[in-house]
């Protein structure tokens, strides 16, 4: 805390009043003095004498008063008290010189310290100026980037990378959007993020690191090509256990055998839908699944979605209402059947939290930023704390475990919307019902058909 003294603080105010004051009174007197002798005798000796007296005095405490204001800010400057007299000037200036000496110390370990810092990092990290040239960089990128190719500051993008897609990213995060990508080198993978670098408020280059992600490339591909080849050798006992239990239920059995067989063709049901929504998720997440855009008339699309839940729906005696915000006769560029699977999902869940009587709503707005799908319920909703992982495979939250699933549908709505270009969110409050909203890009058909790829098959 700031030590304030008040005898300290009055003491210089009381000495400014009594040096104002004799300045005052000098001056009086030598005003009263001339007039007087100016009156009766003119100028005299004692009149010089007492103008002389009087301009020295001002001459004086003027000087006083002017060192006092040059002082004051200086001990202020300073952290303490500041010099009060002329002789006090050299001592402050000292300190000041030892202050500006200790930061210039300071800043010289920080700028030892830093280069220490980045060539312990294993993750490399690259600075573009704003220029476009390479700035700084430690020594884990240059061992990422291959000891072949020897980095230099000065250096651009495309001569750092010598890839198509780098510089394009990097423009990018100029920008002020950061990216990422991957990027294949000498045999491993790299994950290349570039992060706008703004110190001062406004982008002024580009950050990148580098990690080498080869062998959780590999895991993930492991476990891709293991999920695939076990649903699909699972497809053939499972189609085999359905046809055993589909003739036990032909067969006069007794009332509990014949429940016997209902259970297990119930079981498989599940186990098929399981294996079903296993195989489409790992064709999405290993990019064999490819999109085949056409074009679609928006109320025969949407007529048709809502058909095929009309048996939900009277099943669960819950009603569908549809609201659109598109222009008349709107056409879509999309994959027929990628979207419809996106809102069935989304769709079927909806109805399956639906309380009896209650209503989901289908929203649609079509505009030139973009498409927005909606589909709202009136069920349980999903807690805030658990709304960031309904999107994870296998992930079911509490309401959602009294119903029947596979905890798969959210991960396939959320890898086809980003396969499409756009995202999926979602807004709810327990007790108050979800809100699932997919949020698409703009479409044209000479883009999309360019971007498309082979059909799925």
């Amino acid at each position: 805390m700031e030590d304030r003294n008040p005898n300290r603080e009055a003491g210089p105010g009381v000495r400014a009043f009594l040096e104002r004051a004799l300045v005052c009174l000098g001056a009086v007197l030598f005003l009263g003095l001339g007039l007087g002798m100016s009156v009766q005798k003119g100028i005299s000796a004692p009149w010089t004498l007492g103008l002389v007296a009087t301009v020295l005095l001002v001459v004086i405490l003027m000087a006083r008063w002017q060192v006092r204001q040059v002082a004051e800010p200086l001990g202020r400057l300073l952290g303490g008290s500041g010099p009060r007299a002329i002789e006090d000037l050299p001592s402050a200036w000292s300190a000041m010189e030892q202050e500006n000496l200790d930061l210039r110390e300071r800043a010289a370990r920080e700028d030892r310290l830093l280069p220490s810092i980045m060539a312990r990092l294993e993750e490399g990290v690259l600075l573009f100026g704003p220029a476009g040239g390479l700035e700084q960089f430690n020594p884990a990128a240059q061992r990422h980037l291959g000891l072949g190719a020897p980095l230099a500051k000065g250096m651009t993008v495309g001569e750092v990378f010598h890839d198509p897609d780098s510089p394009s990213a990097v423009q990018k995060a100029y920008r002020g959007a950061p990216s990422e990508w991957r990027l294949a080198r000498a045999g491993r993978t790299l994950r290349v993020r570039a992060i706008p670098f703004a110190p001062m408020g406004s982008v002024s280059g580009v950050l990148l690191t580098l990690d080498d992600v080869t062998s959780q490339e590999a895991l993930e591909t492991t476990r891709q090509k293991f999920i695939s080849n076990v649903s699909h050798e699972l497809k053939t006992p499972v189609t085999a256990i359905r046809i055993a239990a589909e003739n036990l239920q032909e067969e006069a059995l007794p009332d509990s055998a014949q429940a016997g067989a209902q259970s297990i063709l119930r079981s498989v049901d599940r186990l098929a839908m399981l294996l079903g929504d296993l195989s489409e998720l790992s064709r999405i997440e290993s990019g064999a699944l490819r999109l085949e855009p056409v074009r679609l008339d928006l109320a025969e699309f949407i007529a048709s979605v809502v058909k095929d839940q009309q048996a939900r729906l009277a099943k669960a005696s819950v009603r569908l209402e549809v609201a659109v915000d598109a222009p008349e006769g709107a056409i879509l560029q999309a994959d027929p059947l990628r979207l419809s699977q996106v809102l069935e999902n989304l769709l079927s869940n909806a109805i399956k939290f639906s309380p009896p009587g209650g209503l989901v709503r289908l929203g649609v707005h079509i505009s030139a930023q973009g498409e927005l799908w909606e589909v709202a319920d009136q069920g349980p909703g999903v807690p805030e704390a658990e709304q960031g992982r309904i999107f994870e495979r296998f992930y079911r939250s509490q309401a959602a475990k009294a119903k029947p699933g596979t905890g798969l549908g959210l991960a396939i709505v959320k890898h086809l919307c980003r396969l499409m270009g756009g995202e999926v969110t979602v807004e709810s409050h327990p007790g108050a019902g979800a809100t699932f909203k997919v949020m698409l890009p703009p479409r044209s058909a000479g883009a999309d058909q360019a971007s498309a790829g082979p059909p799925s098959r």
